[in-house]
């Protein structure tokens, strides 16, 4: 029983860090297909 709470304490974890990493990254995108695409 405590074995899955814990599981499910990392994965809720995993999901914040995941949406906070999304957050930070997703106005950075237009900028790097930008160099990308200058670059090519």
């Amino acid at each position: 029983m405590s074995e899955d709470t814990n599981f499910k304490e990392s994965s809720h974890f995993g999901h914040l860090l995941t949406a906070i990493v999304v957050t930070l990254a997703m106005p950075l995108l237009p900028m790097l297909m930008g160099w990308f695409t200058m670059l090519s």
